[in-house]
């Protein structure tokens, strides 16, 4: 892939995080449970600009497989792994029968949306300056 479509990745998950900050402010539009999943796809965006920007693919498909892996040849703090390792605890979106709503206390959204700033500060960080 070439950088503009690395970019356009990060960008996607700008969009996202964007979404759900502004949708964590509107209550009576949003839910917290689709904060969550606004915010999973910012992440797994950023984490796709990762790779694209290592030209490789990820192995697996949860955002915790995919932080792990990205850790492997770019600069992912443990503690913000084991964060995404948590937010994907929160929902097995993998299993069809589980429920698809959860119970998320404001507290959780906002720890979460603070992962989402600092995935896109990391994702961000990879960019090459433009000359």
């Amino acid at each position: 892939m070439n950088r503009k479509d690395c970019e356009n990745f990060i960008d996607a998950g700008n969009s996202y995080l964007t979404t759900a900050r502004q949708g964590h402010r509107r209550g009576s539009v949003f839910t917290n449970t689709m904060i969550y999943h606004i915010l999973c796809l910012s992440i797994e965006k950023y984490l796709m600009g990762i790779f694209c920007l290592h030209n490789a693919i990820p192995e697996h498909h949860t955002l915790a497989h995919m932080a792990r892996e990205v850790s492997t040849f770019a600069d992912m703090p443990a503690d913000l792994i084991e964060r995404i390792e948590a937010m994907d605890n929160v929902m097995n979106l993998c299993d069809p029968a589980a429920p698809l709503q959860a119970a998320l206390t404001e507290s959780q959204i906002r720890s979460m949306l603070l992962v989402g700033e600092k995935i896109r500060d990391l994702a961000s960080g990879y960019l090459p300056r433009a000359a």
